[in-house]
């Protein structure tokens, strides 16, 4: 191994000293724009460019392989110990991992894990520089080594762990081993040169020689390929199926269209994955989770097993898709925009057993419905689920709460306008809303939690089991909605600190408890119902300090202040124990009782 890292390393430096493709050093105006409107989106003009440029690119990049929510930092690595990447983001099973908690819940969750890891450089020179890209697949390779060599800093530490528990969780690959992809941008335009293409080469031959994935691609991008990449973060989600065995169903009040029928196997799998074979994330609107291997799904996967392909159509109570629109020409269907809102359970279970042999002849029932009507889509994804039993908390995301509460924040035209996203990426094409002003349903519920149920240590892990977490908790009908856009309102001003520097990104891992210090600080240790006035005025009392400005960073310095005085052991690298938070808590009441 040692030898072969050594002889792509000579490689590269071989080439140091020649650059290829457009000289020259200044950004093309196409990428500058697009480069100036993202910086500004993301509030990122306090970085110097190189960082920006790097946010950029790992933001198009990721939003290629991975169809859902992140943020920015969940996929930055590039600092001093980077090992020359800049991003990396690892799916699995069609989620972001961004710490082993939500691994652990993936997998568990699903009972197989397929894996994609992804590896970012990128430079704004317009050169494609030869010791450039061969440095970036020595760092990749050093950190898929059993003992990397190369200074690692934080955040690739913290990924690296995850890998490892990846590879050791390699049981549960029951579909395909990882695939890995490497890219490499520049602002200039790639041509191809013999001399990188055969470092590239070399570069993908080692790294599929260590016989940890299926798949390995090494990908050379310039500003051609960077821009229509970017672009299409703006495109909803859209697959063409040819959908011949179907029924137009009668015209329906809100509805543009509907059908009804079959879709055989290979064309319904476009639907549901890309073409690597990850399963996109769908199923958002959709009132269950994925549950493994429940009896259901035991039954499904059954079905496929003994090989009743014929069978399986008239098994299975089918899909339901709901989309935002869609255009027929002839019987190929071009479907945008869309969610499978039933069919969860089935979609995985044929994404599992999509390598059996002769799948290609089950069928799937499969019914398309196209509105806009918001109210429409949740009665359908309700009654569509109702054949199986649905407990209270997996209806959260689909409640008339969520509806009222994302009206609740549209309402507060404050300084800061915020905005409530109840469906992944519902804000992409909206090109006058700031990305940092956007708060998820998992960013919501983790503030919530944080700041209101004391358990700023519970809310690690996979979106779907926090909630299960608070269940009964969160998300009541009778809560004041005050409460959560407080909290959401916290969320954005501690990010804002830590992009401005005014608060140390050291202190990042512990941004839940500032924001629990924040509410005590602020409203006190006790609590009013959450559904009383008096809860209500204290929450506007927050509300105003944080819309300040100047008074929001005196606030978080307060916390900061706490926070340090905590006999918290800042050195751990996880904090999942209600003892972790009483200490936070503690410090809070001997700072009152110092004051008193």
């Amino acid at each position: 191994m040692a030898v072969q890292f050594q002889s792509l390393y000579v490689k590269a430096q071989v080439h140091c000293s020649i650059n290829y493709g457009i000289q020259g050093s200044m950004m093309d105006k196409i990428t500058g724009s697009l480069l100036s409107t993202f910086v500004k989106q993301n509030e990122l003009s306090t970085n110097e460019l190189s960082t920006q440029f790097e946010h950029f690119v790992n933001y198009a990049i990721t939003s290629k392989v991975f169809r859902g929510s992140f943020e920015l930092d969940d996929v930055h690595v590039g600092s001093g110990g980077d090992c020359a990447i800049d991003g990396l983001c690892i799916i699995v099973n069609g989620r972001l991992i961004t710490d082993e908690d939500v691994l652990k819940d993936v997998v568990d969750n699903s009972g197989y894990l397929d894996a994609d890891i992804t590896f970012v450089q990128s430079k704004t020179s317009s050169n494609f520089d030869g010791s450039s890209i061969g440095s970036f697949i020595h760092g990749v390779k050093d950190f898929l080594s059993d003992a990397p060599q190369l200074v690692q800093n934080t955040a690739i530490k913290k990924m690296k762990y995850v890998w490892e528990l990846i590879v050791q969780m390699s049981d549960h690959m029951v579909n395909r081993r990882p695939n890995c992809r490497l890219f490499y941008v520049s602002t200039g335009k790639w041509v191809g040169d013999d001399n990188l293409v055969a470092i590239i080469n070399s570069g993908k031959k080692e790294i599929d020689q260590l016989s940890l994935f299926d798949a390995v691609s090494v990908d050379a991008l310039g500003a051609t390929e960077l821009q229509r990449m970017y672009q299409e973060t703006k495109n909803r989600l859209s697959v063409t199926v040819n959908f011949q065995n179907r029924i137009t169903l009668p015209d329906i009040e809100g509805v543009a269209e509907a059908y009804l029928g079959v879709i055989p196997f290979d064309e319904y799998v476009k639907l549901i994955q890309d073409e690597s074979g990850t399963i996109y994330s769908i199923f958002d609107d959709n009132v269950r989770d994925f549950q493994g291997g429940n009896v259901v799904n035991a039954k499904i996967k059954n079905t496929l097993d003994q090989g009743k392909f014929d069978l399986f159509c008239v098994l299975n109570n089918g899909v339901t898709v709901v989309a935002g629109s869609l255009t027929p020409a002839g019987n190929r269907f071009t479907i945008r925009d869309y969610q499978v809102v039933n069919g969860c359970q089935t979609s995985h279970v044929l994404h599992e057993c999509r390598k059996i042999e002769g799948i290609e002849k089950v069928y799937v029932p499969m019914k398309i419905i196209v509105t806009d009507d918001e109210d429409i889509k949740t009665n359908i994804t309700l009654a569509t689920n109702s054949q199986t039993e649905v407990r209270t908390e997996q209806l959260e995301a689909l409640s008339s709460f969520q509806k009222k509460l994302e009206l609740y924040y549209a309402a507060e035209k404050n300084t800061i306008q915020l905005y409530y996203e109840r469906r992944s990426q519902q804000y992409n094409s909206f090109g006058d809303v700031k990305r940092t002003q956007i708060i998820s349903i998992p960013t919501q519920i983790k503030s919530f939690a944080s700041m209101f149920l004391n358990s700023p240590h519970l809310v690690s892990g996979y979106y779907g089991t926090i909630v299960k977490r608070f269940s009964g908790k969160i998300f009541n009908e009778d809560h004041k909605y005050s409460a959560y856009y407080v909290s959401g309102l916290a969320y954005y001003r501690i990010e804002q600190m830590f992009r401005s520097g005014e608060l140390d990104s050291g202190y990042k891992k512990f941004r839940f408890q500032f924001m629990l210090i924040v509410r005590m600080l602020v409203i006190g240790e006790a609590l009013d119902y959450f559904n009383s006035n008096a809860f209500d005025k204290a929450c506007e009392r927050l509300k105003s300090i944080l819309l300040d400005d100047d008074k929001s960073a005196e606030l978080f310095k307060q916390a900061q202040t706490v926070f340090d005085n905590s006999k918290l052991d800042k050195t751990k690298r996880q904090y999942k124990a209600e003892s972790d938070t009483d200490l936070v808590i503690e410090a809070f009441r001997t700072q009152k009782a110092s004051k008193a």
